[in-house]
């Protein structure tokens, strides 16, 4: 039996669940709350009773890490000689 071939959206997908789930515990909370949870900086600084310096440094620091991430991932699956 034949594997049907991964789509490309399936596979950016599962490579940024896998980066994000990589982040450290911090990082990871806050992203989630300002990303998915729609919450402002402030709100996050309240919610996890930290400054919001802390807060944006978390964010800053998740974004880097996935970036890179993302970008070694897409560094595997591209055909050679491109």
């Amino acid at each position: 039996m034949r594997r049907r071939r991964e789509a490309p959206e399936d596979r950016e997908r599962r490579t940024l669940i896998r980066a994000i789930r990589s982040l450290p515990r911090d990082c990871r909370e806050v992203f989630l709350l300002h990303r998915f949870a729609e919450l402002s900086l402030e709100q996050i600084a309240e919610h996890l009773g930290i400054d919001q310096q802390a807060v944006e440094s978390r964010l800053a620091e998740a974004l880097v890490r996935l970036s890179r991430a993302i970008d070694e991932e897409g560094g595997r699956g591209a055909p050679e000689g491109s």
